[in-house]
């Protein structure tokens, strides 16, 4: 019986040692902290860089997401960093569709260089993902879904799609 009370108590600490804990991730929320979250790169193309800004994201999910897609593309101010859509990609069309932004590019998005991509697919997911209710982004080229390097479809990504070991963060 006491070995029972024992085992319960311990079960109890626990579980409320447990409870107490959180993720980096979660300690991480985009929300306790001010401005807008948009990713950038640096001049190399190698690494995501987080830059807050004051964006009034008003009106619907769309609207939102169009001005975030909007940010990403513009010129940042600052010299050390750029933009993760290079300058000649075209983003055709977007759209929502539940938790999931598709995002259209144009044939020119198929020259950009590996890394390159990758950090372009990051910094777009990054980006979006911060808006309530939006978990995934899906990408496709002139239409036709994007596919990975042994020619699978990629498919909707979301946060936990990229390793960091794999992508270097600021």
């Amino acid at each position: 019986m006491k070995k029972k009370s024992v085992m319960m108590m311990f079960c109890l600490i626990l579980v409320l040692a447990l409870t107490g804990c959180r993720s980096k991730k979660e300690t991480n929320d985009q929300s306790n902290q001010k401005g807008t979250a948009i990713y950038y790169t640096n001049n190399d193309v190698t690494k995501l860089i987080l830059k807050r800004k004051n964006i009034r994201l008003k009106g619907s999910q769309i609207q939102k997401v169009q001005t975030l897609l909007g940010e990403l593309q513009k010129t940042p101010k600052s010299q050390n960093i750029r933009t993760v859509i290079p300058k000649r990609i075209v983003i055709n069309s977007f759209e929502v569709n539940s938790n999931i932004v598709q995002v259209d590019f144009s044939m020119g998005y198929k020259r950009i260089a590996e890394n390159k991509d990758l950090i372009c697919r990051a910094g777009i997911v990054y980006t979006l993902t911060q808006l309530k209710g939006i978990n995934y982004v899906s990408f496709s080229i002139s239409g036709e879904p994007m596919l990975d390097t042994d020619g699978t479809a990629l498919g909707a990504l979301g946060r936990d799609s990229f390793v960091f070991d794999e992508l270097p963060m600021k």
